[in-house]
């Protein structure tokens, strides 16, 4: 019974240590490969403009803090933001790189998978699915 319950308590700690969160999923390069949004097609033309422009979008999390991101929005591209996940709100916020207290927007997400998440961009009713670029 012992050795049983030791194997599990030793599989356990490999699995745990397995687990990957998401500031550590995050780095590296990311397409937008669908779009949606949470009004159920109630979006007026600005917001259904601005929805097929996420869906051209490219985002770059680096281990050192960089964020690029590459038309976000029709006129707002960050070329050299600094994101961060706080673990409290459980949010990925990107900020100017020189002026770390202006927030340029806030990530929601869910992990599909270690190549692919749901990002919700804050204030807004976009939905953006990003695939890891190979």
């Amino acid at each position: 019974m012992k050795r049983i319950l030791m194997i599990a308590c030793v599989s356990m700690l490999f699995i745990v240590a397995q687990a990957q969160t998401i500031d550590e999923i995050i780095v590296g390069k990311w397409k937008i490969v669908e779009t949606d949004d949470n009004k159920g097609s109630k979006l007026n033309n600005d917001e259904q403009k601005q929805l097929k422009i996420l869906g051209k979008a490219s985002l770059e999390f680096e281990a050192d803090g960089h964020a690029k991101f590459k038309q976000i929005f029709s006129s707002f591209n960050i070329p050299d933001g600094y994101w961060e996940y706080n673990k409290e709100k459980d949010v990925i916020i990107i900020n100017d790189w020189d002026k770390r207290d202006v927030t340029y927007m806030r990530l929601w997400y869910d992990i599909i998978d270690k190549d692919k998440l749901k990002l919700y961009v804050d204030e807004t009713p976009y939905i953006l699915i990003a695939e890891r670029k190979k």
